[in-house]
C-alpha cells in the first residue's frame, strides 16, 4: 500500500472511530455505586443479596406451615359431628402444628434481626471508616492525634457532658450531624435503628422466650417510643407477651433503610469532594 493510501486509510478509520465514540456513553455511576466504592473493602452488596435471599426462603416456609393450619382448621370444620375419637386426633394436629408455628416464626426472627442488625451496623461503621480516609488520608501516624481520631469517627459511642458512652445508635446520629451527613439520611432512620437494635439485644441475650419483666418493658418501649405497631407481632399466653416477631412489615422498613443509607451516602459524595 502506498503512502498517500495508507494515509487515506488512517484517515478514514480515524472518521469512523469519531462516529462511533459519538454515539457511545459511558454509564452513569448511580449514587448507590459511589457509597460502594466508599466502602469496597467489605462486599456489602453481595452480603445484601444473600440476606435478602435468606429471608424469602424463611417467608416461602412461613406461608407453606400457614396454609398447612389452615387446611387443618378446613379439616376439623368439615369433619364437625363425626368420630369424636378422630375429631380429637385432627384437632390435636392442628394444636401441636400452632404450637410450633411459634417456635418457626420467632428462629426465622431470629435469623432475620441476626442478618440485618449486624450488617447494619457494619454498614455504619464502614461508611464513617471511609470518610475518615477520605478526610485525613493515611499519613498521620502521631499516636495522640490518632487516638483522638478514633473515637472522633467511631459512631458506637456518643459524646456527652460526663464523657463517652456505649450507644449505637446516638453516636450514629451525632456523628452524621457532625459530618453533614444528617440531613442525607433517610427520614426516622432513629427510630427504625433503635427498634432493630434494641429487639437484636433481647434475642441474643434470652433467645425466643423472654424473662415476663423483659417481655413487658419491650411491650411499654413500643409505646413509649412511638414505634409503629405493626412493626412487630407477639404471641400470647396468659394475657401477657410471650415471643415477639419481627414483622414483614418491620423486616422491610429495614432493608429500605439500608437502600436509603446507601443512596444518600452517594448524594453526600456526590455533592462534593471532602
Amino acid at each position: 500500500m502506498s503512502n498517500d493510501k495508507k494515509a487515506e486509510f488512517s484517515t478514514d478509520l480515524l472518521a469512523d472511530l469519531g462516529q462511533e465514540a459519538s454515539g457511545y456513553h459511558m454509564p452513569e455511576i448511580s449514587n448507590r455505586d459511589h457509597a460502594l466504592f466508599l466502602i469496597e473493602e467489605r462486599d456489602l452488596e453481595a452480603q445484601l443479596i444473600a440476606i435478602k435471599s435468606a429471608l424469602r426462603r424463611n417467608q416461602k416456609a412461613e406461608e407453606a406451615v400457614s396454609e398447612n393450619i389452615r387446611e387443618l382448621e378446613a379439616h376439623i370444620r368439615s369433619y364437625a359431628g363425626g368420630d369424636d375419637e378422630y375429631q380429637m386426633h385432627i384437632e390435636g394436629q392442628w394444636v401441636d402444628a400452632l404450637h410450633d408455628s411459634v417456635f418457626q416464626d420467632a428462629a426465622h426472627s431470629m435469623a432475620a434481626v441476626g442478618m440485618l442488625a449486624p450488617f447494619t451496623e457494619s454498614l455504619f461503621v464502614t461508611i464513617f471508616a471511609g470518610l475518615r480516609m477520605r478526610a485525613q488520608g493515611e499519613g498521620n501516624t502521631d499516636p495522640r492525634a490518632t487516638a483522638a481520631q478514633d473515637q472522633y469517627w467511631n459512631p458506637q459511642i456518643v459524646f456527652r457532658s460526663g464523657g463517652l458512652k456505649d450507644d449505637l445508635v446516638a453516636g450514629i446520629a451525632q456523628l452524621s450531624t457532625s459530618t453533614g451527613l444528617q440531613a442525607f439520611l433517610p427520614d426516622g432512620y432513629e427510630k427504625t435503628l433503635s427498634a432493630l437494635f434494641g429487639y437484636r439485644n433481647n434475642m441474643f441475650h434470652n433467645g425466643f422466650e423472654w424473662p415476663l419483666e423483659t417481655r413487658q418493658k419491650f411491650a411499654n418501649r413500643i409505646k413509649n417510643d412511638g414505634w409503629p405497631t405493626d412493626w412487630f407481632q407477639k404471641a400470647m399466653h396468659n394475657n401477657d407477651p410471650w415471643i415477639f416477631y419481627m414483622s414483614a412489615t418491620f423486616i422491610e422498613r429495614c432493608l429500605e433503610t439500608i437502600d436509603y443509607v446507601l443512596d444518600g451516602i452517594g448524594r453526600y459524595l456526590a455533592r462534593e469532594k471532602i
